[in-house]
C-alpha cells in the first residue's frame, strides 16, 4: 500500500471540498496522479469520512493551537493538510505519529511552500504535545 500517495490524495480532495467540489472519484481520475489500490482506496475513504464527520472538532483542535493565528487566515491547502493529519493522530493509531507529521510536512512542502511545512510542523507538534498531556492526566 502507498499511503504516502493515500494521504495526499486525500489532502487533495479534501482541499477540492472545501473549494466547493465534490472530492469524488472524478478528483482521484483526473487530477490526482495516483492509482489507488483497493486497500490505498479504503484508506483515503476513511480520512475523508473522518474528516468530514468530525470537521468541527478537528477545526477546534488545531484552533487550540494556532499562536497569532485563527482558521480563517491559513492558506485552505495548510488547512486541508492540518485537518487530515489531525484525523489521523487523534483517530487512526496505526501509524506513529511522527510518520504522520512528517509526510504532514512533506505534503505542505509541495503544494505550499516550505515554510507552511515549518508552519504545519508547529501546528502538529503542539496538537501532538496536547494529546499526549490529556492522555496522561486521564491515566493518571
Amino acid at each position: 500500500m502507498a499511503r504516502k500517495s493515500a494521504r495526499a490524495a486525500a489532502v487533495q480532495m479534501v482541499f477540492e471540498n472545501m473549494l466547493g467540489g465534490d472530492g469524488g472519484e472524478e478528483t482521484l481520475r483526473g487530477l490526482i496522479e495516483f492509482n489507488p489500490q483497493e486497500d490505498d482506496q479504503r484508506y483515503i475513504d476513511e480520512i475523508l469520512s473522518g474528516v468530514e464527520q468530525n470537521a468541527e472538532a478537528l477545526d477546534a483542535s488545531i484552533e487550540k493551537c494556532l499562536k497569532g493565528w485563527t482558521l480563517d487566515r491559513i492558506a485552505k491547502v495548510d488547512l486541508a493538510v492540518l485537518r487530515v493529519a489531525a484525523w489521523e493522530l487523534n483517530h487512526a493509531g496505526d501509524t506513529p505519529d511522527a510518520v504522520v507529521i512528517n509526510e504532514a510536512v512533506a505534503i505542505a512542502q509541495k503544494f505550499d511552500s516550505p515554510t507552511a511545512g515549518k508552519f504545519v510542523n508547529g501546528v502538529l507538534s503542539t496538537l501532538l504535545s496536547q494529546r499526549n498531556e490529556k492522555q496522561a492526566e486521564e491515566n493518571a
